[in-house]
């Protein structure tokens, strides 16, 4: 019977140790915007899913981020869209549609609170009205940690931001769950962190003849 109690008696200091060593959600809310406060460029592979009741829209691309408030998404698939800000507006633009949408940022508070995280410098208890720290247990998934952020107010377009994050709390996907009852998700790979963009990058050129239409606040 003694032969058993020194390992039981180990594995409980060991088990005790890792609980230890569990981040809180503090320690984790800290280490991201350490992460991506210091970032002035910002750069990445995504995919797009969109779902609405049994539909499901997936779109992929290339997505550009440089502080202050701009970013650029460059999707290639199924179709080719733009998605542009530039610090003053956001644009939309199809090149088979011929025509630009166009919204000033002050408009547009939801979006931006998403992704305020990767176009600014961010305090993110001061942008959800509660933050939660779940452990992601999938041996074939990179990401380890979901932090899940709750809206502040009945107000806002979404109820809840999930964002997951691997070991080096580097950002693999954003989900967003909206009040109408549709789920944004996005998806991220080969991230690149302050490498030099072209500014024209976040300069909107479309060809001669393009309708330009001004989208009314949300």
């Amino acid at each position: 019977m003694r032969r058993f109690l020194l390992p039981a008696l180990c594995l409980g200091l060991l088990g005790s140790a890792v609980a230890a060593a569990e981040p809180d959600v503090k320690d984790v809310v800290q280490a991201l915007e350490r992460r991506y406060n210091r970032a002035r460029t910002l750069e990445a592979d995504f995919v797009q899913r969109y779902t609405l009741g049994a539909t499901t829209l997936v779109e992929s691309g290339r997505v550009y981020f440089q502080k202050p408030g701009r970013m650029r998404w460059d999707y290639n698939a199924p179709e080719q869209k733009l998605f542009l800000t530039d610090g003053e507006y956001a644009y939309f633009y199809v090149p088979q549609e011929r025509q630009v949408r166009r919204q000033s940022l002050k408009d547009a508070p939801d979006w931006q609170a998403t992704f305020a995280l990767l176009i600014g410098r961010v305090d993110l208890n001061r942008l959800f009205g509660r933050l939660q720290l779940v452990r992601i247990h999938h041996p074939q998934s990179p990401a380890r940690w979901q932090l899940r952020g709750l809206a502040k107010s009945d107000k806002q377009a979404f109820t809840e931001v999930w964002l997951d994050l691997d070991d080096g709390f580097q950002l693999l996907r954003i989900e967003i769950r909206q009040r109408d009852g549709s789920l944004m998700e996005f998806h991220f790979r080969r991230w690149q962190e302050n490498q030099a963009l072209d500014p024209e990058l976040f300069r909107l050129q479309v060809p001669p003849g393009t309708a330009w239409l001004d989208e009314a606040p949300s």
